[in-house]
């Protein structure tokens, strides 16, 4: 019943709409059309005017900014205030929709997108479609396979992408790998780019020199694996992102 509601106040424009109650946030959540092949809008304030249609837009994902309750003839309709997230950054994305025409997460089309920020991924599932279908994740790919048996976990991905201490990754998991040469070599040296197969091949001798040939980490049952790689974010020589994170691999079992 909500939805044919909703679905008739998408196609029929009226200055009669009032906003009633404003919730604003201080993280951009992003959210994907939930009916991507559908005419879905987004509007002006007053509910007069169509913006945007989600269908062109079909590789886009949408962050909130604010979510407003819409009343009209005395039926409330919460709606998203919206910004518009495309590959090529199409400006100017911006409006009012309905929440029911949106799911949480970003565009599950990941092969169009690079660089997205590891805190709203939703799931390990998630995470792990990202890197398999990302161009800027062919490294991440590269290194997953030298722990075949290691599960992809997106807590300890991310507590990897904090630049984690030992003491925080021991607070969810034991036994836990981290090898610094092969954090490092995710990273460009100072002064020279390497390649995402010469940056491979740094952080596979670096586990073999800590003991982690490749039988010993095959062998590792059990285990799950934290990774993160941004390619192109790296400031200089520093061995950090310029958005404050920190590419790298973990492995380790968790406690729970």
């Amino acid at each position: 019943m909500c939805f044919a509601i909703t679905n008739y106040l998408n196609v029929q424009a009226s200055s009669d709409y009032q906003i009633v109650k404003t919730k604003y946030y201080t993280s951009s959540t992003p959210f994907h059309a939930k009916y991507p092949k559908q005419n879905t809008y987004l509007w002006n304030a007053k509910h007069t005017k169509r913006l945007h249609n989600l269908k062109n837009y079909p590789n886009s994902f949408w962050t909130r900014a604010k979510t407003v309750i819409l009343r009209k003839n005395n039926k409330p309709a919460v709606y998203y205030y919206v910004a518009g997230m495309t590959p090529h950054g199409t400006p100017n994305l911006y409006g009012y929709i309905w929440r029911g025409y949106l799911k949480p997460g970003y565009n599950p089309n990941y092969k169009a997108w690079n660089g997205l920020d590891i805190n709203y991924f939703l799931s390990d599932k998630d995470y792990q479609r990202y890197i398999n279908q990302s161009p800027s994740q062919n490294l991440s790919r590269e290194v997953l396979h030298l722990f075949p048996n290691a599960r992809l976990s997106l807590n300890l991905s991310k507590l990897t992408a904090y630049g984690s201490t030992l003491t925080d990754f021991q607070k969810q998991f034991s036994d836990v790998l981290i090898v610094k040469n092969a954090n490092n070599a995710f990273y460009n040296p100072r002064g020279k780019v390497t390649s995402a197969n010469q940056k491979l091949t740094a952080i596979k001798a670096a586990f073999d020199a800590h003991g982690y040939n490749q039988q010993k980490r095959s062998a590792l049952n059990g285990y799950q694996i934290g990774i993160y790689y941004e390619s192109n974010r790296q400031k200089g020589g520093i061995f950090s992102y310029d958005d404050g994170y920190y590419a790298g691999v973990t492995v380790a079992k968790s406690l729970n």
